[in-house]
């Protein structure tokens, strides 16, 4: 795991003897307290403040290379290479947005120096600083160029890495390039676990009100695209382990990743009454803690309204195959669907006062009553009933085993899952004739 510090080299403002001017960056160590350093370049106080392991510099060929190399060669104690530095120079120079004559390849020894002031300043630092040339970024082409660039960037790091951003200098969308990379790697190279530990701007237009200019970390702003992605993702698919990880009430985070877990499992009983205790840990929270939550709270709660007010186990399953089958997570939405027919009959029997469990033979036994003797019934809606539940079921095998017993198509399974669910809240939740079901077929009798 490496400390590795992103900073964007910008052209400067020259003074005589191509020297870059100097500044005060002051870094907040907290309680009011900070400490400064004198020195044109931001990236050597947040590498010195931070004890990176390694910088990775961004810029154009039009960059002051030759001053990073000046700069850190002489703070690290090494003697200057003259022609080196001369030749970086004049390259630079004569770049503009249509010729760049500095290359990777030209700035080996400018790593080297810096990793150099990495040790002085750290002797345990690992090294492996590297310079990076981008377009300028005025046209599509160029855009693409420079993502590829910053894509190999991301690649150079390694699994656990913490990185720190700095965005002080160069054009403006290189910090943009560099927030989208971060987002890029972190959601989709998560295996890789790498953390963005901070992202850094020193405020130089500051610098004539207070002397010298603050360097903020901003990282709190890059967590507001994580809350936002973690609601949704939560609200949407039931997956609140990004939300959960960013949360900091224990109580919340354990309902949260609860009941993740069990919409992945589809153990319904239990993920009822966990979406139930959610809504009162959140209801009787402190979140000044973590202030963006209270902005996203109005868009948790309508996930906890849909199923607030259901008090049968049956609607909650119904409800929740709406559920899935809006934010198209059709296996789950099938099981859930002909899982509430089953309940549902399984209640009415039960509020007329027979003695009903929740047990498999118990449920097989009220399956046995829909496939066998609804198919014969008198009554058109018990034999529709019996027809979609036969229809329904055989989805659900068919995406039990993997579609191996396929006898349709899963564009057609897809399609018809709307129409199952109307036809089953209008043939058991709004029919009266489903309560006269224990009258004509007495449950001991089937």
């Amino acid at each position: 795991m490496a400390k590795v510090l992103i900073s964007p080299l910008g052209v400067g403002k020259k003074v005589e003897d191509r020297r870059y001017p100097e500044a005060v960056y002051r870094l907040d160590l907290g309680g009011g307290k900070g400490k400064e350093y004198r020195t044109p370049f931001v990236a050597a106080a947040l590498a010195t403040h931070l004890n990176v392991d390694r910088v990775f510099l961004i810029g154009t060929a039009k960059s002051m290379w030759e001053e990073v190399y000046r700069y850190f060669a002489n703070e690290s104690g090494q003697d200057e290479d003259m022609d080196y530095w001369y030749g970086l120079g004049d390259r630079s120079s004569s770049s503009n947005s249509k010729k760049s004559l500095i290359q990777t390849e030209h700035l080996e020894m400018t790593n080297s120096v810096i990793d150099s002031y990495l040790k002085h300043v750290s002797p345990n630092a690992l090294g492996g600083s590297r310079c990076y040339i981008t377009s300028y970024g005025i046209d599509e082409g160029e855009l693409w160029n420079n993502f590829d660039i910053f894509m190999s960037i991301g690649n150079n790091l390694d699994r656990g890495d913490e990185v720190y951003l700095d965005i002080t200098h160069s054009f403006r969308s290189i910090p943009l390039f560099m927030y989208l990379m971060m987002d890029f790697i972190q959601t989709l190279n998560y295996e890789k676990e790498i953390k963005l530990a901070g992202i850094y701007y020193g405020m130089l237009e500051a610098n004539g009100e207070f002397g010298y200019a603050p360097v903020v970390d901003l990282s709190p702003l890059f967590n507001i695209s994580l809350w936002a992605r973690g609601v949704y993702n939560f609200i949407n698919y039931g997956n609140g382990y990004l939300m959960a990880d960013l949360i900091e009430d224990d109580r919340i985070r354990t309902k949260i990743k609860n009941i993740s877990e069990l919409v992945n499992i589809n153990y319904l009983t239990d993920l009822k009454r966990e979406i139930d205790s959610l809504e009162y840990y959140i209801n009787n929270s402190e979140t000044s803690s973590f202030r963006v939550f209270k902005y996203l709270m109005p868009y948790l709660g309508s996930f906890i309204k849909r199923f607030k007010g259901i008090n049968s186990n049956s609607e909650f399953q119904f409800e929740l195959a709406r559920w899935y089958f809006e934010n198209k997570r059709y296996s789950s939405g099938y099981i859930c669907l002909a899982e509430c027919i089953v309940t549902r009959i399984a209640e009415i029997y039960k509020g007329a006062g027979c003695t009903i469990g929740t047990s498999k033979d118990d449920r097989d036994k009220i399956k046995r009553l829909i496939n066998n003797k609804f198919q014969y019934s008198k009554k058109e809606s018990y034999r529709e009933l019996n027809e979609k539940f036969k229809e329904i079921s055989e989805i659900r095998n068919d995406i039990a085993h993997a579609g191996y017993l396929r006898s349709g198509s899963f564009e057609k399974d897809i399609g018809e899952s709307r129409s199952y669910l109307n036809s089953i809240n209008k043939l058991v939740f709004n029919n009266g004739e489903m309560k006269q079901i224990p009258k004509e077929y007495p449950y001991t009798n089937f």
